[in-house]
């Protein structure tokens, strides 16, 4: 297959890049500079214009790992957020219908769709009620998929990550957390401890592209890409930071940050049904993480 990974330099999109490339030919863009030998194109940061990705070659799929990642940034910077996560995704499929109709493309959403679900575990089906800006930009960039399938015949899949972790993600918790752990003895993080998470470690999550890849349907649909198992925070936390140092002590300080929620649990059955299955434990991905931390150190 010809895959082209937009969003290539960052946590998802390098992860991706180094993947696929083994048994494809994958072609990257983004707006940083590539210090990798891979066929890349710099995109501006800009008015970018995705027309020039796909008027010289046809792909068999594009993967959009590009976008703002960021709950705040997306509160404090609301049209900054809309230009990167709603802007750019119908720019990209604009520039798909004119010049590349057969590209399959594959859509990074998220959880934060959901918002605060009232029913565990969490449903494609279930209500959507984002708390943020984050959230409500992803769930335009879903809707738009649907209307380039509905309306022009794109083959688009929505994938929505729940809490993606792993080597290289230099933000985050655990990012946050070791940061924290270099300059003190006592960590505090907000909220209480007892809000879950359903976390994906990266190899995981590569594994379930593979699979939608290979087995999505490609209708527009949004698809649930999670562990399927619900974990507190104050457990991850706590793997974590023994693993770094088991002295340090951990506290919560009951504050809840704006457009966080409270439980995430997913269920993965339209996922597991495409052939994957999660094979790492959260104790063994953060043994990794950790590993990595130390020895770029």
């Amino acid at each position: 297959m010809k895959i082209l990974i937009i969003g290539s330099e960052g946590f998802i999109g390098s992860h991706i890049k180094n993947k696929f490339s083994k048994s494809n030919e994958v072609w990257c863009a983004d707006v940083l500079k590539s210090k990798d030998s891979f066929q890349y194109h710099q995109l501006t940061l800009l008015n970018t214009d995705f027309n020039v990705l796909f008027e010289q070659r046809q792909f068999d799929v594009c993967i959009n790992a590009s976008g703002n990642g960021s709950v705040p940034i997306s509160i404090n910077k609301p049209i900054f957020d809309f230009e990167l996560n709603v802007a750019n995704t119908i720019k990209i499929l604009d520039a798909i219908r004119t010049n590349n109709p057969e590209c399959k493309f594959i859509n990074m959403s998220s959880a934060a769709v959901y918002g605060n679900p009232s029913v565990l575990p969490i449903k494609e089906d279930s209500s959507l009620k984002p708390l943020s800006p984050y959230g409500w930009h992803k769930l335009y960039a879903e809707q738009i998929c649907k209307e380039y399938y509905y309306l022009y015949n794109i083959q688009t899949i929505n994938l929505r990550l729940f809490s993606v972790y792993g080597e290289n993600l230099r933000k985050q918790l655990f990012w946050d957390i070791y940061q924290k752990c270099l300059f003190s003895q006592d960590v505090e993080l907000f909220g209480s401890g007892k809000e879950t998470r359903d976390f994906i470690y990266i190899e995981d999550l590569l594994e379930a592209i593979d699979c939608v890849i290979k087995k999505g349907l490609f209708n527009g649909e949004s698809v649930n890409v999670a562990s399927g198992t619900e974990t507190e925070i104050s457990h991850a936390a706590s793997v974590f930071i023994k693993e770094i140092d088991p002295n340090i002590n951990l506290k919560f300080n009951m504050i809840v940050k704006p457009g966080d929620p409270l439980n995430w649990k997913a269920d993965i059955s339209i996922l597991t049904s495409f052939g994957f299955k999660n094979e790492t434990l959260i104790e063994n991905g953060l043994k990794n993480v950790v590993k990595w931390l130390k020895e770029k150190k």
